[in-house]
């Protein structure tokens, strides 16, 4: 049993797993116990020599330089986290990380008008970069070129389908948790409103979570999901009206965001003593919005440490049994949520 299947077994992240194996403190005495007692039963057999590797890795947080890295995505900007900010936690987090281990990481524009992939390539040889971390694509449908084949890469989040070694985001525990949250607070009727690119880019991860959820802990309400692809005033008043959810689950835009609050608002809906609101993922304001923040510095920390391993083992080219680490995201209290019957928010103590 592999570390991915032992943490998908336990509903928790391969980092958690591998902590609990290692017997790290960041992990409750109760999780390693249970984790090792897992292990144990089903025969897991680390992969000793990544593990000599990486711990050499980590003891030796040297600045001695040992080799360039690069950093690229599928985006057609130059600079894709201007329009998309938590890019640039994943890359500052992975750059940090690896020179902290003696490695330095260059961002390359890859689609620069002119560029070509022989052009690409050729700049990265010149180099002498092996290692590369793609950020990722605007279309979750694009593939990474065969040309970078040869490399060992790590890409972040779920929107290229190439098997690769990644890092992302875990979706469904995130979704776990924001609707445990809502279960405790006393809602029955939530209901997902999501932009279609986002639910694509998410691996459908999200929507798929919240049918289970209506099933195992709503089974009273079997809310329709609300998908478009902009903010949609007509249609979410329809689907409001009709369905009529206690608390709106959003996976949108800040556009969208805005839009919500402005229809509760023109309809005298106060948020959250007569609905409430959860962010399943990027928050715009973390001391209004309840919800999941995704934890992007940890993703990019851990997307260097990965790459930095498939260098010392000399794993190159694509691998016909890709590894995923799944990195869960922190509960953002704000204040769109009534709070859990019998408790008093923390300000208000």
């Amino acid at each position: 049993m592999s570390v991915r299947t032992l943490a998908r077994k336990l509903g928790i992240s391969a980092t958690a797993v591998s902590l609990a194996l290692k017997n790290s403190p960041r992990v409750s005495a109760q999780m390693r116990t249970l984790v090792q007692r897992l292990a144990k039963e089903s025969g897991y057999v680390p992969n000793a020599r990544l593990a000599e590797l990486m711990n050499e890795v980590r003891r030796s947080v040297s600045q001695r330089y040992r080799a360039t890295l690069g950093a690229f995505s599928l985006y057609p900007e130059e600079e894709p986290w201007r329009t998309r900010p938590h890019l640039k936690t994943v890359l500052q987090s992975a750059a940090e990380c690896a020179h902290n281990h003696g490695y330095e990481m260059a961002y390359l524009w890859m689609k620069r008008p002119g560029m070509t992939l022989a052009r690409f390539r050729s700049i990265i040889d010149a180099r002498g970069i092996q290692g590369l971390f793609c950020l990722g694509s605007m279309d979750p449908e694009e593939e990474i070129p065969a040309e970078l084949l040869k490399f060992a890469i790590i890409t972040f989040a779920a929107s290229i389908p190439s098997k690769l070694h990644r890092v992302r985001s875990h979706f469904e525990a995130d979704a776990r948790q924001l609707f445990n949250e809502l279960l405790r607070r006393g809602y029955k009727r939530p209901g997902l409103a999501m932009l279609v690119h986002g639910d694509r880019r998410t691996d459908y991860a999200y929507s798929a979570s919240y049918l289970s959820a209506q099933e195992r802990l709503f089974c009273q309400s079997h809310l329709p999901i609300l998908r478009s692809d902009t903010w949609d005033e007509p249609g979410f008043g329809y689907w409001f009206e009709i369905h009529r959810p206690d608390v709106v689950v959003l996976h949108q835009s800040e556009e969208y965001i805005a839009g919500v609050e402005t229809w509760l608002k023109r309809r005298r809906l106060t948020v959250p003593r007569d609905v409430g609101l959860a962010l399943l993922d990027k928050n715009p304001q973390l001391a209004r919005y309840a919800g999941v923040c995704q934890d992007y510095g940890r993703m990019g920390a851990t997307a260097a440490e990965m790459l930095i391993g498939r260098l010392l083992l000399r794993d190159f080219s694509a691998p016909e049994h890709p590894k995923v680490e799944l990195v869960i995201g922190d509960w953002n209290e704000g204040r769109t949520l009534r709070a859990v019957p019998g408790e008093r928010r923390t300000s208000e103590r």
